[in-house]
């Protein structure tokens, strides 16, 4: 028994089932070091845990977007990427787990806006093996096209208006980041909220046909009651 496949499979489980399951895979351990490192392993977030799942599931666009943390792009490209292959990634991570609580959401979005911005990020998502959500903050590690060289002859003035204009742009672009996020994040727990109604009228649906089942099968037995009387 080995160290890697035993943590490949208790990080693929659900937070709830780790911790047994764990012990367990301590307990069957050949040696003593191994018992200890599985015994040693944490149990996952539920943000970390979604994030393990999306991994093994391995979805068209993961590896395009862990690759982000290196590609190089213009910010506007870089920034189009991110929030296209970010937007696609909750999704599908939540058809997978089913609806998840508010914190857990945003912990899945930091992860993966962090696995696409920074190479040591996205490693750490590649094994699968999260135990806690990763954190994103500015731009990132990802390499930027060089900005064309500005031409000779550039006076100072000249220059302070340029470096004060691409300082701005760098701003709102960082703006419309931020923005663009808070609408992901907004989405993601509209989806959910959605799901949770659908399932909550089902059982509703459910609970109403039963209902009327066993209203029918009462006046049945009523009528027999009576008639025998």
């Amino acid at each position: 028994m080995d160290l890697k496949p035993v943590a490949d499979e208790l990080y693929g489980l659900p937070p709830k089932e780790f911790t047994a399951a764990r012990n367990a895979a301590a307990k069957q351990a050949d040696d003593k070091d191994l018992a200890k490192a599985i015994a040693d392993l944490r149990k996952p977030t539920v943000g970390a845990w979604a994030v393990n799942r999306l991994v093994r599931d391995a979805p068209d666009g993961l590896e395009e977007a862990l690759g982000l943390s290196t590609a190089q792009l213009t910010m506007r490209e870089l920034g189009r990427k991110r929030k296209e292959l970010l937007e696609t990634l909750v999704y599908r991570t939540l058809e997978l787990t089913g609806p998840l609580a508010d914190d857990a959401v945003t912990q899945v979005r930091n992860t993966l806006t962090a696995a696409m911005s920074d190479p040591e990020s996205a490693e750490q998502v590649r094994t699968g093996h999260l135990t806690k959500p990763l954190e994103y903050s500015g731009f990132g590690f990802a390499l930027p096209v060089p900005e064309p060289a500005q031409p000779d002859g550039e006076d100072a003035l000249a220059r302070k208006r340029r470096e004060r204009q691409e300082r701005k742009r760098a701003e709102a672009q960082q703006a419309l980041d931020e923005a663009e996020q808070a609408l992901g994040e907004a989405q993601a727990d509209q989806l959910a909220a959605q799901r949770a109604f659908d399932r909550a009228a089902e059982r509703l649906e459910d609970a109403k046909r039963v209902a009327s089942a066993a209203e029918k099968a009462r006046k049945a037995a009523e009528r027999k009651l009576n008639d025998l009387s």
